[in-house]
């Protein structure tokens, strides 16, 4: 995996180490070591933020097809066949009122490069 110095991050940079349950920025690490926190021994990544939006269509055809094993057979089609596009929309609509806040969507994964802190 390749590594990063901090000093050379720009400082909108998001870090965070495995099992961080938040992401600082390059400035923001640098003033918490500062004030004395014991944050040296974690290793510390370039943080990869995502946003996870639930898909009404997806779940449910995936839903059917796990389903279809213990039920008769063309049962998954028959179930196809009544699911309308009106119906994922309805359904989708309510997963997005659900999770639309952005602490429910938003998260972030350590797949940059290790950050050496120099």
């Amino acid at each position: 995996m390749s590594k990063v110095k901090l000093s050379e991050l720009p400082n909108d940079t998001l870090l965070s180490y495995e099992d961080a349950h938040f992401t600082v920025t390059p400035s923001e690490l640098r003033q918490r070591i500062e004030d004395g926190e014991d944050l040296l021994e974690y290793t510390w990544y370039v943080a990869v933020e995502k946003c996870w939006k639930p898909d009404a269509k997806y779940m449910l055809d995936r839903y059917i097809e796990s389903e279809s094993d213990e039920i008769y057979e063309g049962w998954d089609d028959l179930a196809f066949y009544y699911l309308k596009q009106e119906h994922y929309e309805r359904i989708q609509a309510i997963l997005d009122e659900a999770f639309s806040g952005d602490s429910v969507k938003r998260y972030w994964t350590l797949d940059g490069p290790e950050v050496v802190i120099d």
